[in-house]
């Protein structure tokens, strides 16, 4: 009988580190941590580069779950699980529009391959508070989300690569049912966000769990955003970015000064490290608000991906296919995972909703 084995792509980044501490708890034995520099990583480890087939194929040898941790070019990794009929999740996936994945959802459905799109704390936390917040109303028209971020948190490599990579792009917004075409950090709102966060200015933020609410739950808006601490630095990113630095970033100009810029700042403000999340579900007049509050959010989005991971693990997710977080993790059992790791998620009325 071949070896279940969980494969953590990444498994010794800032988030992957601590998922592999994580789910070896849970499994022991059987957490496999692999990337191109194995010998970072404690434990049981294997080589991996995501952008070579064949590496990938000996490292998917034995292995029943992948966790992706690492942004990736393309959707190599992705493919070969879904060929080998395994079950797949990742923190940074690629924006795959509909019409992409419907060939990996027949190609799942042959192989068995059981695969969650996105994890983590947005898309994935996000996700499954956004799920049970629509399962209040019955029906959802609108969808808003917003992520508190403190600077002086700790961030991996790939973060910031995202940061960098996205923030000169236009992508698709859905609003009263139209498509619109939005760039990151361009159209603001004053956000309540729980205690002792409190009101922020969040801008429009790429990502990606906003662009499949309308597909996955029908919501004819959906929109999210970002605010950051120091509450300056949001409102000096939008007034840059509107006055010359997206197009400098766009064309690869200005982001090593930026990261600098970002590393100093880090550093002045170590001692932030808070976190909030707040989802706005609205439809037939009412509102339902569901809220995380909490430090540390490379801890957070670690118990994020790990609750999907024991989901898909634990063949609680049995169908095979390609699903986001939304359509396939049962929100009371992914609520008590988080709560394991002292994370309790609010979500009510307005009046209830809020600490």
């Amino acid at each position: 009988m071949t070896a279940r084995n969980i494969l953590i792509v990444g498994g010794y980044g800032e988030v992957g580190a601590r998922l592999a501490a994580q789910l070896e708890a849970c499994e022991p034995a059987r957490v496999l941590v692999a990337g191109r520099h194995p010998e970072r990583a404690s434990g049981r480890t294997r080589h991996i580069d995501v952008e070579d087939p064949s590496s990938i194929e000996r490292a998917l040898d034995g292995v029943d779950t992948v966790v992706a941790c690492v942004r990736q070019r393309g959707a190599a990794l992705l493919r070969a699980a879904v060929r080998r009929g395994l079950a797949y999740t990742s923190i940074a996936p690629p924006w795959m529009p509909s019409r992409e994945l419907a060939p990996l959802r027949d190609e799942a459905a042959r192989t068995g391959a059981r695969v969650v799109l996105a994890a983590g704390l947005e898309p994935g936390i996000s996700s499954v508070m956004t799920r049970a917040a629509a399962e209040r109303l019955g029906a959802v028209d609108a969808i808003e989300s917003a992520l508190f971020l403190s600077l002086g948190d700790l961030y991996g490599v790939d973060s910031m690569a995202f940061l960098f990579e996205e923030i000169s792009e236009v992508y698709p917004v859905t609003i009263e049912g139209q498509p619109h075409q939005t760039r990151a950090f361009e159209r603001m709102r004053e956000v309540d966000f729980p205690s002792p966060i409190g009101r922020q200015r969040a801008y429009t933020m790429p990502f990606r769990d906003q662009l499949y609410y309308p597909e996955t739950l029908g919501a004819k808006t959906a929109i999210a955003r970002i605010a950051l601490d120091p509450p300056w630095l949001a409102p000096a990113a939008a007034a840059l970015l509107r006055h010359g630095l997206r197009p400098l970033l766009a064309r690869g100009g200005g982001s090593g000064a930026a990261r600098s810029l970002l590393q100093h700042l880090r550093a002045r403000y170590a001692s932030r490290d808070r976190f909030a999340l707040v989802v706005e579900a609205r439809g037939r007049g009412r509102v339902v608000r569901a809220s995380l509050v909490g430090r540390q959010q490379a801890q957070v989005t670690a118990s994020g991906v790990a609750a999907i991971t024991e989901a898909l693990w634990a063949r609680e997710v049995s169908a095979p296919g390609v699903w986001l977080a939304e359509q396939v993790i049962e929100p009371a059992a992914f609520f008590a995972r988080l709560a394991a790791h002292g994370l309790t998620p609010l979500i009510g009325e307005p009046d209830d909703a809020r600490p």
